[in-house]
């Protein structure tokens, strides 16, 4: 009789503590607004203009703790973070020589830490501001903040506290910048320790036009088991472009879209019991505007386990690029560039679990 009194007391303090847990959770939770300005670090000075040719890069880094060696819990893997700040330390330093080997004029990049266990405390944004300069302007805007995500279920191998975004970096002059928060949400009490997803806008004054050049950095929803979140996120991106398009701006978008782009449905088909990004609809992008993809390189693979090319429990998937308004012109970048378009650039996921897209454009007058 006294042990069932000890096992009934025992209980109740797991169940206040897990109740007392939930509700810090809840206080503490991030409460975004839905559009909260950004502001702009070490603006610059020079405009866009027309008939000038600009470059862009999308990248999802995996917060420099998803590399070649790397797997993840969500994605059938075994670890819920890098066993080491060397590891991250060494990601972040392959990281940012890709973003020096390809200079280009607008960097889009998504999944940055500032101060997350998960990435042992490093600010990403920081080092990476540092590394590229200042004749570059940085924009931040966060889309996960948590006091603490318990998962994995782990004494060592928990997330903790998260603090990550996207952040788009410009050497030529941003006029506004703001943080737009996506429709939908996760129920609670799940949603006090998941992401916020949000896209980031940020308008550039184009000399000797009226118009503007608005580019469009975002990070849309994974994991979404019915694909509600996915629906009203792509509803409230057609809506966007649909106001843009009547005001006759030059649009670019780039990011991660966990999304599989109408003209990639079909190239890396999932035939095990693996994670499978939802499709685009062929129809979903209004008149005016196009994907801007590279079909002949995966731009993301599956973390079931550390990266092997040769292994047939690899899952590639295209799902990082861009969408372009047509008053914009894609050209190549150089005469031994087959086409015009967006290029995927091949690292074998050595440091991220994605690859970096890039593309080249003029605006059209």
């Amino acid at each position: 009789m006294k042990f069932l009194k000890i096992i009934k007391r025992l209980l109740i303090v797991i169940v206040l503590f897990a109740v007392g847990f939930i509700l810090t959770l809840t206080v503490f939770e991030y409460r975004p607004k839905d559009i909260e300005t950004v502001s702009i670090d070490q603006n610059q000075n020079t405009l866009v203009g027309l008939n000038q040719s600009l470059t862009f890069m999308t990248f999802n880094i995996g917060y420099a703790g998803l590399g070649e060696e790397e797997d993840f819990v969500l994605d059938g893997g075994a670890n819920g973070i890098p066993k080491s700040k060397d590891i991250v330390e060494e990601y972040l330093l392959g990281i940012k020589d890709i973003l020096m080997e390809y200079s280009v004029d607008f960097y889009l990049l998504q999944e940055i830490d500032l101060n997350s266990r998960r990435s042992y405390r490093i600010n990403q944004l920081d080092e990476i501001k540092e590394e590229l300069g200042p004749t570059y302007s940085s924009q931040f805007a966060y889309n996960f903040k948590s006091l603490l995500v318990p998962f994995p279920l782990s004494l060592t191998d928990y997330i903790g506290y998260v603090e990550s975004g996207i952040a788009t970096f410009s050497n030529y002059r941003v006029n506004q910048s703001q943080r737009f928060q996506f429709p939908g949400e996760f129920s609670w009490p799940l949603r006090v320790a998941n992401l916020k997803r949000a896209m980031m806008v940020s308008r550039l004054a184009i000399e000797g036009s009226t118009k503007e050049l608005v580019i469009v950095n975002l990070h849309m929803s994974a994991y979404d088991g019915d694909g509600s979140l996915r629906a009203q996120e792509m509803e409230f991106l057609r809506d966007f472009l649909e106001a843009e398009k009547v005001l006759g701006n030059y649009v670019v978008i780039g990011g991660d879209f966990n999304q599989t782009f109408p003209e990639a449905n079909g190239i890396y088909p999932v035939t095990q019991d693996f994670y499978e990004a939802f499709p685009i609809e062929d129809d979903f992008l209004p008149n005016g505007y196009r994907f801007m993809i590279d079909i002949t390189n995966p731009s993301c693979r599956l973390l079931n386990q550390p990266y092997d090319p040769n292994s047939e429990n690899t899952q590639y998937y295209i799902i990082d690029g861009f969408i372009v308004s047509n008053n914009i012109e894609v050209e190549k970048f150089s005469e031994e560039e087959i086409s015009a378009g967006a290029i995927t650039i091949n690292k074998d996921f050595e440091h991220s679990d994605h690859n970096p897209v890039v593309m080249k454009i003029k605006l059209l007058p």
